[in-house]
């Protein structure tokens, strides 16, 4: 039953739900330049809002179903006319690339559910070039004391369920501690997503 619900059910809620947030996308997607990363691709969802202009797109996922949705979307990725494309089975705790080789990551509702996010911060600053940008679009802790509360009580049901998604990570903290530059990120609230999940993370974060 758990595994009928990761490999198919799951991943038709994450498409959905995903699909909802294409304006922001619209905004965020524009800052991607030269060679990319894409970490935790999911479902493919931010493919067709890529721009051709980029020289390259490394897209990596963990889970092998949502896998599969995303090489259905790799068709209407506008950059592999221009550049290169590459749909990698992985995560983000050990990247299969070289130091100081990618201009921009992006991780767009991904750091929630990874593991060990500080971790997957380092790596990726690791293989960012001296310069190089983290695009960011994350939902992360509340700072609402009663939003907050439930956040703490309601994600040990909500993770298994959100297939590891959790709901009062520091992210901010997080990525400062990797060794980011942090003034270009902003925190809002999202006023089309309900508050559990709508205290959102924003912006670009710098490699020194």
């Amino acid at each position: 039953m758990i595994n009928l619900y990761r490999k198919h059910i799951f991943p038709y809620l994450l498409d959905k739900v995903s699909r909802k947030l294409n304006t922001d996308r619209q905004r965020i997607l524009p800052f991607l330049t030269g060679d990319v990363l894409e970490l935790g691709v999911g479902t493919g969802v931010n493919f067709s809002f890529y721009s051709p202009t980029i020289n390259s797109l490394i897209a990596i996922e963990p889970d092998a179903a949502l896998l599969q949705r995303a090489a259905k979307q790799k068709a209407v990725l506008e950059v592999v006319q221009a550049g290169k494309f590459y749909l990698v089975q992985g995560d983000g705790h050990e990247l299969p690339l070289a130091s100081n080789s990618l201009d921009t990551v992006l991780c767009c509702l991904v750091l929630c559910s990874i593991s060990n996010p500080l971790r997957a911060l380092s790596e990726i600053y690791r293989v960012l070039k001296p310069g190089g940008h983290l695009v960011l679009f994350e939902h992360v802790k509340s700072d609402h004391r009663v939003t907050h509360a439930f956040q703490q009580v309601l994600n040990p049901v909500w993770r298994p369920l959100a297939c590891g998604c959790c709901l009062q990570r520091d992210t901010l903290q997080l990525i400062k501690q990797a060794g980011f530059l942090t003034d270009d990120l902003l925190i809002y609230r999202h006023n089309d997503l309900p508050a559990l999940v709508g205290t959102m993370l924003e912006g670009v974060a710098t490699k020194p």
